[in-house]
């Protein structure tokens, strides 16, 4: 017979609030492309489960100055803000299989605007605008080897959607890539790619440790000329989201206490975002991003208050890629505080809240020389969870 402690920790492990954990989108990751990724924790709940989640993104990116010879436009703030839909559904099979879906309409991405760009240096007259929309779909399965162990995986599904475009028109030294009123469109592709893991469990100690990689995925990318003078020409452009592996853990601490975090490397550095480069001047491709490799770190405790509510609070770090970063993901290092609620609106349905307030870190991107001090993002996201 389960002793006192033993009982609360098994009701921990099978709440709501590993569902808060893992479900409320109120956090963007500061890699590459990278905005909300895959938590394999909704694979690990009893029974069959759903949610839907709506995170709102609120970045402030001030840019000033600039290398020599060029100005960037007074009070520019150049990453707009953007929304996300999270959804997730899962079902048990039998007791050893489950089977679940995951979706983000804006798991990868980038949106930035750079404004314009004055002066008589090499890199004055550079349009730097991009618009890229990647959504996530996964389709995952879990297999229970043993009462402790799970192994899973399945296929993500990465799509760059209608109505993507990039605008750059001069490199970094002064070569034109496309006319100067003209801008790139890129058709909707898409490409998949593995993701596979394992995870053991001790549900006495409400504790679940599991490591999921995922494989890079390369998007080949038919492109054709928006505007411009110059008669229509189309190529073709290339984005990788990259490869990473994730640690999540959690772990029963005291009394209706859950301590929790992942730990996650993201590879960047071979999975840059290119575009064509018009056969007017010269031909080939040109590399618009220079993405490196980072690790994150989050670290968070949550506290059952009663049966209905339950609170987390977590903080995250990423040490970035340097001072020097690209324009298309101009941040340096992330620390990142979050805030989140999980409260019981029927015996099957969660509504879960938060809010995560990041501080971006001072940098210095690698084309315009740009300087973006105190960078700030502020998310809130909501979801609603139902079991049945």
């Amino acid at each position: 017979m389960l002793n006192n402690r033993e009982n609360t920790m098994k009701k921990l492990f099978n709440s709501g609030l590993v569902a808060l954990l893992t479900t409320t989108p109120f956090f963007v990751n500061a890699e590459g492309l990278e905005r909300f990724n895959i938590d394999p924790g909704f694979l690990f709940s009893e029974g069959s489960a759903a949610s839907v989640g709506f995170a709102s993104v609120n970045p402030s990116f001030g840019a000033t100055s600039g290398n020599a010879g060029i100005t960037l436009q007074s009070g520019l703030e150049v990453a707009p803000d953007f929304s996300a839909l999270n959804l997730s559904v899962k079902t048990s099979i039998s007791e050893k299989i489950d089977f679940g879906l995951f979706y983000s309409d804006n798991g990868n991405g980038v949106l930035i605007d750079w404004g314009t760009i004055s002066g008589a240096g090499t890199e004055a007259n550079v349009t730097i605008a991009a618009d890229l929309e990647i959504p996530t779909l996964a389709a995952l399965g879990k297999y229970k080897v043993t009462d402790n162990i799970s192994v899973f995986g399945g296929l993500k599904r990465s799509t760059v959607a209608d109505g993507s475009f990039a605008k750059v028109a001069r490199d970094s030294n002064g070569n034109n890539l496309v006319d100067q009123t003209a801008h790139w469109v890129l058709s909707k592709t898409s490409e998949m790619g593995m993701v596979y893991g394992a995870g053991y469990e001790m549900p006495d100690i409400a504790l679940r440790v599991s490591l999921m990689i995922e494989d890079d995925i390369d998007l080949s990318i038919a492109t054709t000329r928006g505007g411009g003078t110059i008669p229509a020409a189309t190529g073709t452009s290339t984005a990788s989201i990259g490869d990473a592996i994730t640690l999540h853990f959690q772990s029963g601490i005291a009394e209706d206490t859950l301590l929790f975090g992942n730990i996650r490397r993201s590879n960047w550095a071979d999975n840059q975002v290119a575009v064509p480069v018009d056969a007017a001047f010269g031909g080939g491709t040109a590399t618009l991003s220079t993405f490196k490799d980072g690790t994150s770190y989050n670290l968070g405790v949550g506290r059952k208050i009663n049966d209905d509510l339950s609170l987390s609070i977590s903080g995250f770090y990423d040490g970035g890629s340097g001072t020097a970063v690209s324009e298309l993901a101009p941040t340096g290092a992330t620390r990142s505080l979050s805030f989140g609620g999980k409260y019981a609106i029927a015996d099957n349905a969660d509504l879960s809240g938060g809010i995560n307030y990041s501080m971006r870190g001072d940098a210095t991107t690698g084309t315009l020389g740009a300087i973006l001090n105190d960078s700030t993002v502020m998310t809130l996201g909501a979801s609603v969870a139902f079991r049945f």
